[in-house]
């Protein structure tokens, strides 16, 4: 009798009419998308209407801008975030609720579109707050003031990469509760995902330096190799690394920071084709590549390693411009325009480091409608402002798993990194908004 029961309910089942009762009326509409393999939606992590691509086979869809992942919805078939996916029998989506949508993005471009004059990026940096003495308490302090040297579209990023967003959050737009959050989320933030990578039985601080280590040791030292035959920087003890943590000045973590960067980047250059590599190499020779090389601003080691990663990733991006797997032709001038464009988002009136360079960026051109082309620049209020685009073709050239372990944390920590280079561009170094967190 069983048997029979289970065949009746799949029989059930395959009828049209109780598929519908079940799952909806688009659900047929909603399976033919993810055969189509992409489809536009409005994304609940960056709220932003967007191009979504299907995973595999399955109903889950990634949103193109953020890289934030949703399920659909059982009712009306939108993509929908699991936070806001009701505890019931079926997944609904509180996007059933489009007036919501409306207004979130408005804010969302106002909270992305403030920009701060290096005078209140200083003020922000020297700021006391409570999340800043627990970040001085925990040895989290460096990444702390690197969040809040990020401007907000970055932190969003970040928050979306590690599972949620600022979006509609009370937090919004208060720069140490947000980078304090990020840091200390209770099972997502960037300690806990730490935590959770390593063996946890010894309780001990997840500090800064005990966040980078792991990472160097998983992605940069083969298992046939010691930790000194390929890093400079020493290997410290955990309670060495605490001290350091807990200091002014900590020159061990800020060269082991500096050389994960460079690491990465050899990395990505190593998984060039020679066809590739010669043609970087050529246009390093070019007038306009030759005076960005040569700039006083960007010999410091903070921002070498900097800068050979953002030619090669935007030399990358642009020879797959025109759809191929890299081998598009790439002029000095877009490459120019667009290593500069990677150093920007520090504050307002930044463009004057480069005002020599920007007048060697290429005119627009002028198609064949006779139409002048620009340089395909994010919309203002967009995540893509965020600048980190480059690092998901990183990640994919090294084979990194974006969903895992590691995959997870290294977009966060390169972003830091990224905003370390490009303060130092500016002449502001983190160390010198530390003296009054510690006694010594």
């Amino acid at each position: 009798g069983n048997r029979k029961s289970e065949m009746s309910w799949a029989a059930c089942c395959s009828n049209k009419q109780m598929q519908d009762m079940f799952f909806g009326e688009s659900s047929s509409m909603m399976f033919r998308d993810a055969a189509k393999g992409r489809r536009e939606a409005p994304c609940q992590w960056c709220f932003e209407q967007v191009q979504m691509f299907v995973v595999g086979k399955s109903l889950i869809w990634v949103c193109d801008n953020c890289k934030g992942v949703s399920e659909a919805c059982e009712k009306c078939g939108t993509p929908v975030r699991q936070q806001t996916i009701r505890k019931d029998n079926y997944k609904t989506c509180s996007m059933c609720f489009k007036k919501d949508f409306k207004k979130l993005e408005k804010t969302k471009v106002q909270y992305v579109t403030t920009t701060r004059t290096m005078q209140q990026l200083q003020k922000d940096l020297e700021k006391v707050s409570n999340q800043r003495e627990n970040a001085a308490k925990d040895g989290l302090i460096r990444p702390f003031l690197l969040l809040v040297s990020l401007p907000p579209v970055a932190r969003l990023q970040i928050a979306i990469n590690l599972g949620w967003t600022f979006i509609g959050d009370g937090m919004m737009g208060d720069s140490h509760a947000e980078s304090w959050d990020i840091l200390s989320r209770k099972g997502s933030g960037l300690r806990d995902r730490m935590t959770r990578m390593r063996d946890t039985w010894l309780r001990r601080e997840v500090n800064w330096y005990s966040i980078l280590l792991p990472l160097c040791e998983e992605l940069c030292v083969p298992a046939y190799m010691n930790w000194s035959e390929e890093f400079v920087s020493p290997k410290l003890s955990y309670a060495e690394a605490l001290k350091e943590c807990h200091k002014t000045t900590s020159p061990n973590v800020d060269s082991l920071e500096n050389e994960l960067a460079d690491k990465i980047g050899k990395q990505q250059r190593a998984r060039m084709s020679s066809l590739q590599a010669c043609s970087l190499a050529e246009l390093k020779n070019s007038e306009a590549i030759r005076k960005l090389l040569t700039m006083p601003q960007l010999q410091s080691q903070a921002v070498q390693a900097l800068l050979s990663y953002a030619l090669d990733s935007t030399f990358l991006q642009l020879a797959r411009r025109d759809g191929s797997d890299g081998t598009g032709v790439v002029e000095a001038e877009d490459l120019l325009e667009d290593v500069l464009a990677f150093f920007s988002g520090v504050c307002k009136g930044e463009e004057q480091v480069f005002e020599e360079l920007a007048k060697l960026k290429r005119r627009a051109k002028v198609g064949r409608d006779g139409v002048e082309t620009e340089r395909d620049a994010a919309p203002p209020g967009s995540i893509l402002n965020a600048n980190i685009t480059g690092f998901w073709l990183t990640m994919d050239l090294l084979d990194i798993d974006a969903s895992a372990g590691p995959g997870k944390i290294l977009p966060v920590v390169f972003q830091l990194m990224m905003g370390k280079g490009r303060l130092a561009l500016h002449g502001v170094r983190i160390e010198d908004y530390l003296r009054g967190d510690f006694d010594n």
